[in-house]
């Protein structure tokens, strides 16, 4: 309040003065003293409208000059933050390429170094290649025809425990003999020896050739469905007709009596003929049976049932005699056929292990401790 007073009588201080020099000057005339005194009059007023102004107005004025101060602060401290704040960002930007950087880097010296093991393996083991071509380029020619020997013997034993193929399996006996031959060195001579036994053993085996028996069992089959069948037909009995010799009376009415009833019923007793009008169905069943019993056979011989392929045989040889036309060429030929197979025996033969490999083996051993 004291300073509204004070900035008052600041603001007085000039209208005292000019009070004052209107004092000192001499009075105007009427006319213009009127006018003079409105004029001060109306100066009067716009001092005072002023001085209420000033006084009303000030306080007003100091506030809006604080309010823009305490604004400018504000505004000076919110940009103050904003500025950390994009400065903490930037920092945070700056550390995070930091260590993306520093990941990338690591990853691309971690490729680096795998890339540099798998190039040094691969460089080790061509380096281990070349030098296995070198010496196996620089192996005299005796372990050339050793490692073939080695092999078809390992083939013949596969033959052998596997296909049971004997007949393969002493060709390729023979052709490892015959390459041991040109080595012209007595110290396989035990091995030659092994490999001699071994073709002894497996030549002393009699195996059939199944796949001939196969395709001869699979011709038969064919044949059984054109061979002719028996298709006689039963002949009647007659009785001769008595004389008319009155001696002969009984023969006589025993003739008549037979001729009187014997169309109505015959009695006799079954004889194998009289199954042999059969008709096409019946005629059909029995190629059929006759077919199954030799596929019967074949399944067995391919399984080695030797028990089986004979007891199907047999079958199939009984329905050929009863039922087809033995006079037939076809017919006989092929109870020939059959009473051959039946001699062929079809079971497995098993093999004794062979010797000549583990000799081979054997004799590489002791070929390479010598050498060391």
């Amino acid at each position: 309040m004291s300073d509204s007073l004070e900035r008052a009588s600041e603001m007085d201080a000039p209208l005292q003065q000019l009070k004052q020099k209107i004092d000192a000057e001499p009075a105007p005339r009427s006319g213009g003293s009127a006018i003079g005194g409105l004029s001060l009059l109306l100066v009067l007023l716009l001092a005072c409208a002023l001085g209420a102004g000033g006084y009303w107005l000030w306080p007003e004025f100091q506030q809006l000059q604080h309010d823009t101060a305490v604004t400018q602060q504000n505004l000076q401290r919110l940009t103050e933050q904003q500025q950390q704040q994009l400065d903490a960002a930037s920092q945070l930007q700056q550390q995070i390429q930091t260590e993306q950087q520093q990941r990338l880097t690591q990853l691309e010296q971690r490729l680096q170094q795998q890339q540099q093991q798998v190039l040094t393996q691969n460089q080790a083991q061509m380096q281990a290649l070349r030098q296995l071509v070198q010496e196996r380029d620089s192996a005299p020619p005796r372990h050339w025809l050793l490692a073939e020997v080695e092999y078809l013997l390992q083939l013949a034993s596969q033959k052998v425990w596997l296909q049971q193929d004997y007949a393969t399996a002493i060709a390729l006996l023979g052709s490892a003999d015959e390459k041991l031959s040109k080595l012209d060195d007595p110290s396989l001579l035990p091995v030659r020896q092994a490999i001699a036994a071994d073709s002894k053993q497996l030549k002393q085996i009699n195996v059939p050739d199944m796949s001939q028996l196969y395709i001869q069992l699979q011709q038969m089959r064919k044949l059984s469905s054109t061979l002719p069948l028996k298709q006689q037909q039963q002949a009647e009995q007659t009785v001769a007709a008595p004389g008319h010799q009155l001696s002969q009376w009984r023969e006589t009415l025993s003739y008549y009596w037979q001729q009187s009833w014997s169309q109505l019923i015959r009695v006799r007793s079954a004889v194998p003929e009289d199954y042999f009008s059969l008709s096409a169905e019946q005629q059909l069943m029995l190629r059929t049976s006759l077919q199954q019993q030799l596929l019967l056979a074949q399944l067995a011989a391919m399984q080695h049932q030797s028990q089986v392929f004979a007891a199907a045989l047999q079958q199939a040889s009984d329905q050929l005699q009863r039922y087809f036309d033995a006079d037939n060429a076809e017919v006989q030929q092929l109870g020939s056929e059959l009473a051959s197979l039946a001699a062929v025996d079809v079971a497995l033969v098993q093999a004794s292990p062979l010797t000549s490999l583990a000799q081979l083996q054997q004799y590489q051993q002791q070929l390479t401790e010598s050498s060391l």
